[in-house]
């Protein structure tokens, strides 16, 4: 089950991520990049645990390493929050040598998500660009833009946050299909 959190800096996703995570799981792991707030927030009980990997671990290989390692039939009784898939995709772009390989780290991170058995709450932020940003700006933007996307197809539930409201995305979408016009 794929869960979703996006919004802007500072809206208050990992806060809800963490609460709501707490009221559909008993126990989880928090994958934090650690580059928010210097307080992580009070994780909602000790079956919870975090791990602050820092932008140096590979995500996609994190998520396959916990995937590989669980307990399917435990599966629906945990969750793991990504907090948050901006900052590790960000620290990969940084990373890659070039657009094809950032292309490759893309689909590896995003294939590594969607194929996670059980339960994962991925937090993102809504991408929003500036008047002249540089050609790496707007190509990472669109890109994660793109995850983001690709994302909502596949997520069962997705949240947006702003200013600390919570929207429910998926009770409130409005369809727009393209009937090739």
């Amino acid at each position: 089950m794929l869960i979703t959190v996006t919004g802007g800096i500072g809206s208050g996703k990992t806060r809800f991520a963490l609460k709501y995570a707490a009221q559909i799981s008993r126990e989880g792991v928090y994958l934090s990049t650690g580059d928010h707030d210097p307080v992580i927030p009070e994780l909602p009980s000790a079956h919870y645990r975090a791990i602050q990997a820092g932008n140096g671990l590979r995500l996609a290989e994190l998520v396959t390493q916990i995937n590989r390692e669980s307990n399917l039939f435990l599966a629906d009784q945990r969750i793991v929050i990504v907090d948050s898939l901006t900052s590790w995709m960000a620290a990969g772009f940084r990373a890659a040598e070039d657009l094809d390989q950032q292309r490759l780290e893309t689909q590896h991170l995003l294939d590594a998500l969607l194929s996670y058995q059980g339960k994962i709450l991925v937090i993102t932020n809504e991408m929003h660009g500036s008047l002249y940003p540089s050609e790496e700006e707007r190509i990472f933007a669109a890109r994660m833009a793109s995850v983001n996307r690709i994302l909502q197809t596949h997520a069962e539930q997705m949240y947006m946050l702003v200013s600390g409201l919570v929207i429910d995305l998926k009770a409130q979408q409005v369809r727009y299909e393209d009937e090739g016009r």
